[in-house]
C-alpha cells in the first residue's frame, strides 16, 4: 500500500501541469496494460496509485462539466433554489451561494447576484429567473482564484437574479441555523463577539480591519475552525474519557472513549457547516480511530501517506487547493518535528526548550511554503503563534467550548461567555494593532522554485542530522533580506476587473494608479481588487489616484486606501469634476517618467500619456464620440506604443482613424468575461486586424504586465502563469513578449 500512496500523491502534484485533462477510457485502457505488463510489484503499486487518482480525477471533472451544462441550460427559465451561506451585502448588490431544488440541475451549486434585493438569509427557499454562465475567475496577483473554487466546493456556474417576479416560498430554519441565532444573541454584548462567533460556529463575520490584522499576524488558521480545533475537540474529549478508569472492563472502555471522542469531533466540524479543513481533520481522525479500534499500529510517515492518499481519491479537486497542501504538510512538519526531537526530559527546563525549538521549526518551514503558495509572509508569525497558539489551544478554546455547551443545552452561561470574551480581548488587541503595521513582505522576486528546494534541503537535512536546526535563523535571514527586493524596472498593470479599467504604473514601492470604474463600486474594488494587488507586489504608497468621476461614494474608497495604508501621506486625487483638482493639475512628470495630460478642452475625463523612457502609453479612459472628434481635430501628438482602448473596447470610439493616428505596437483592453456589451466589439478587433496591433484582453488573458527598459518592453499574462494549466488557457503572446523599439 506505500507505493500505492506514492503514486496517488506523486500523480496528483504532476496534474496540475498536464495541459488537458486525460479521458476516463483511456486511463482506464492504461491501468489494464499495467495489470498485464507491469511484473515488478512495487513498480506496479506506484503506477496503479498513479492510474487511480488519474481515473477519479477524470471521473469528476467529467461529472462537473455535465453539471455544469445542465445548469446553464436551465437560465432564464424558473428555479427553485435555496440559499446556502450567509449574504455578503455590498453597495449595489449581494452575493450568496445557492443550491438548485428542482429540475435536471437539482443538487448543484451556484455563485448568484442580487441587485436590491429583500432580505435575503441562510435557508430560504426561492423562485426566481437566473441569468447564468461558467465560473471565470479573475486573474490578478494575490486575488482569490473563484474558478479553482468553484471545483472544489462544487459550485458549477455564476450569475445574477433576472428581474422579477421574485417569490419567497419559505424559510428552512435547520438545527444548525437555531444553534447559529443562539449563539448570536449569546455573544452580542460583548468585545470579541466575530472571534467568538468564529471559533464557535465557523462564521467569520470580520470586518475590513480584523481581516488585515489576521493576515499581517499569521493567524489565519487559528481564527477558522480547521483541523487545529477538529483535533483539539478530539484530544480534550480523550482527556475527560481518561477520567472513567474502572468503570467499564479495559477494552470497552478505551473504544467507548474513542467513539465518543470522534463523535464530539464530528458534531464541532458538523456546527462548522462541514468546511472543507473540518472534513480533512474529520476523515483523519476516523482513520485513526479505526487503527486504533483494531489494534493495528502504523507509523506516522505511513498514516501520513494513507490519508493525504485517501483524501485525493475521495477528492482529487482539493489538489487545486493551496489550503490543502498548506495542512496536510504542516502535519508533516509536525510528525517529523515529534520523531526527530522527542521530549526526552520532564524538567519545566527542558519542557520549554522543546516548545520554543519545536515552534521554531514549525514556524520557519511553514514560512517556507506560505511563501511557495502565497507569494509572502508575515514576519510576526512566529512570534503571533508562539503566544496565541499555545493560549487558545489550552484556556480560550476550551472555555468557548464549554459556553457553547451550555448555550444549546439552554442553560445560562452568560458568566462563561464574559470569562471567554476576556481570555480572547489579548488577541483582539493584537490583532487590531497589527492591522496598522505595514508588515507583510512580498518575496515577488524570489521563484517558488527556489523556495521549494530550500525547504526540501532543510527537512531532508533535518531527517539526517539533528543539528540542521542550526540552520534555521540564517534561512530566515535569508529571507528578511530577500524580501526588501523589487523590481527596478517600471511596470504598468492592467487589472483584471470585469468593465472597470484599473491601471498600476510602479517601481519599488511606489505606484499611480488610474482607475475608471463606477463609483458605486469604490468598496468592492478596494477590498478585493487592489488591496490584495497592492500587498502583493509590495506597494507601499500611492502618489496618485486619477479617477474616471468624482461622487460622494468615493469618500469610502478614500477612507479605506488611507486606513489600509496609513503611510500615503501623499495620496492625490484627480479628475475632471467638480470638488477635486484637475487632470491640467497633474505635474508634469512622476518621478521619472513624463505625464502628459490630452484631455480637449471640452472633455470631463482625463486623457493621459505616460512616457517612459523610450516608450510611450495613452490611456484614453472613457470618451464620447464628440470628445473622439475633438481630438482628431487637434494638433495634439497623439502617438504612442502601448494603447489601453477606449470605452472596454466599444465600438461608438476607437474609430479607424484614431487607432491609425496613434500608431500603438500593442492595444490593451479591459473588459468581463462573457459580458453583454460584447466588448471588445467586433469592429474593433477588425480595424486593429486591419493595422497589424495586437490585442490583449484581460478577460482572456487576466491582469496584463508591461516591464520597460531601454530597448525592449515585455509582456506577461497572469492567467497564463496561474497552476493548473488545464485549466482554460489564452493564446501565447508570441513575440509581444519582447517588443524591440
Amino acid at each position: 500500500m506505500l507505493g500505492f500512496c506514492i503514486g496517488v500523491i506523486t500523480a496528483s502534484l504532476l496534474s496540475l501541469f498536464l495541459p488537458i485533462v486525460p479521458p476516463f477510457f483511456s486511463i482506464f485502457f492504461v491501468m489494464l496494460l499495467l495489470l498485464v505488463f507491469v511484473r515488478r510489484r512495487p513498480y506496479l503499486l506506484v503506477l496503479l496509485g498513479a492510474a487511480s487518482f488519474l481515473a477519479s480525477w477524470s471521473w469528476q471533472y467529467q461529472h462537473y462539466q455535465e453539471g455544469q451544462q445542465a445548469a446553464l441550460a436551465m437560465a432564464g427559465s424558473p428555479l427553485l433554489l435555496m440559499i446556502d451561506t450567509i449574504p455578503q451585502t455590498y453597495p449595489d448588490y449581494t452575493q450568496f451561494s445557492a443550491t438548485i431544488l428542482s429540475g435536471p440541475a437539482a443538487g448543484l451549486r451556484l455563485m448568484l447576484r442580487w441587485h436590491q434585493p429583500p432580505a435575503l438569509a441562510p435557508g430560504q427557499h426561492w423562485r426566481v429567473r437566473l441569468q447564468l454562465k461558467p465560473l471565470q475567475a479573475v486573474a490578478n496577483p494575490g486575488s482569490f482564484n473563484m474558478q479553482i473554487h468553484g471545483y472544489i466546493s462544487g459550485l458549477v456556474a455564476s450569475g445574477q437574479v433576472d428581474h422579477g417576479p421574485h417569490i419567497l416560498l419559505k424559510q428552512d430554519d435547520s438545527l444548525r441555523l437555531q444553534i447559529v441565532k443562539q449563539v448570536e444573541q449569546a455573544i452580542k454584548p460583548y468585545r470579541t463577539a466575530p472571534l467568538l462567533k468564529a471559533l464557535a460556529v465557523g462564521e467569520r463575520e470580520f470586518s475590513a480591519q480584523l481581516w488585515q490584522g489576521t493576515q499581517h499576524a499569521g493567524l489565519g488558521h487559528l481564527l477558522a475552525i480547521s483541523g487545529l480545533h477538529i483535533g483539539l475537540v478530539f484530544g480534550w474529549a480523550l482527556w475527560l474519557g481518561s477520567w472513567s478508569k474502572g468503570l467499564l472492563a479495559i477494552r470497552r472502555q478505551q473504544k467507548l472513549v474513542l467513539l465518543c471522542a470522534l463523535s464530539c469531533a464530528l458534531l464541532y466540524a458538523w456546527l462548522a457547516s462541514f468546511a472543507i479543513p473540518t472534513l480533512r481533520a474529520s476523515a483523519a481522525l476516523l482513520i485513526l480511530v479505526i487503527c486504533r479500534w483494531q489494534l493495528l499500529h502504523i507509523s506516522l510517515s505511513r498514516f501520513w501517506l494513507l490519508l493525504v492518499a485517501l483524501l485525493l481519491l475521495v477528492q482529487p479537486f482539493w489538489a487545486l487547493s493551496a489550503s490543502f497542501w498548506l495542512s496536510v504538510l504542516a502535519v508533516a512538519i509536525i510528525f517529523i518535528a515529534l520523531w526527530r526531537y522527542p521530549l526526552s526530559h520532564f524538567h519545566w527546563q527542558a519542557k520549554l526548550k522543546w516548545f520554543l525549538l519545536f515552534h521554531l521549526l514549525l514556524t520557519v518551514l511553514m514560512t517556507l511554503l506560505g511563501i511557495m503558495l502565497f507569494g509572502g509572509f508575515s514576519p510576526l508569525m512566529l512570534l503571533s503563534n508562539l503566544i496565541f497558539v499555545p493560549w487558545c489551544s489550552l484556556v480560550a478554546i476550551p472555555l468557548l467550548l464549554l459556553s457553547l455547551l451550555l448555550t444549546v443545552t439552554g442553560l445560562d452561561a452568560s458568566w462563561l461567555w464574559q470569562l471567554t470574551d476576556f481570555a480572547l480581548l489579548p488577541l483582539l488587541w493584537w490583532l487590531q494593532y497589527t492591522a496598522d503595521l505595514a508588515v507583510w513582505w512580498p518575496l515577488s522576486a524570489v521563484s517558488a522554485i527556489t523556495v521549494a528546494l530550500l525547504a526540501v534541503l532543510l527537512l531532508t537535512m533535518l531527517i539526517y542530522a539533528r543539528k540542521a536546526t542550526l540552520l534555521l535563523l540564517p534561512l530566515a535571514a535569508l529571507l528578511l533580506s530577500g524580501s526588501a527586493m523589487q523590481p527596478q524596472h517600471w511596470q504598468l498593470q492592467l487589472l483584471d476587473g470585469g468593465q472597470r479599467q484599473l491601471l498600476l504604473l510602479y517601481r519599488g514601492e511606489r505606484a499611480l494608479l488610474y482607475d475608471l470604474a463606477p463609483a458605486s463600486a469604490s468598496r468592492d474594488i478596494a477590498d478585493y481588487q487592489l488591496q490584495p494587488v497592492l500587498r502583493q507586489l509590495g506597494i507601499r504608497q500611492l502618489d496618485f489616484m486619477l479617477f474616471r468621476q468624482q461622487r460622494t461614494e468615493r469618500s469610502r474608497y478614500w477612507t479605506l486606501l488611507t486606513h489600509y495604508q496609513p503611510e500615503r501621506q501623499d495620496l492625490t486625487l484627480f479628475s475632471q469634476q467638480p470638488g477635486t483638482a484637475s487632470c491640467r493639475q497633474l505635474p508634469a512628470s512622476y518621478q521619472d517618467v513624463k505625464l502628459n495630460v490630452l484631455t480637449p478642452d471640452s472633455a470631463d475625463h482625463c486623457i493621459v500619456r505616460f512616457t517612459i523612457g523610450p516608450w510611450r502609453v495613452l490611456m484614453l479612459g472613457r470618451i464620447t464620440p464628440a470628445t473622439e472628434r475633438a481630438l482628431l481635430a487637434s494638433n495634439a501628438d497623439l502617438s504612442a506604443d502601448v494603447l489601453v482602448l477606449a470605452n472596454n473596447g466599444s465600438a461608438t470610439v476607437n474609430s479607424l482613424a484614431l487607432l491609425a493616428r496613434v500608431q500603438p505596437l500593442l492595444a490593451l483592453n479591459a473588459a468581463a468575461f462573457m459580458n453583454g456589451y460584447q466588448h471588445p466589439a467586433t469592429a474593433v478587433q477588425q480595424r486593429l486586424a486591419l493595422l497589424r496591433v495586437p490585442l490583449l484582453n484581460t478577460a482572456d488573458y487576466g491582469a496584463i504586465t508591461i516591464e520597460f527598459d531601454d530597448k525592449n518592453i515585455r509582456v506577461s499574462s497572469w492567467r497564463r502563469q496561474r497552476l493548473p494549466f488545464w485549466l482554460q488557457k489564452p493564446p501565447a503572446i508570441a513575440e509581444t513578449l519582447a517588443t524591440t523599439r
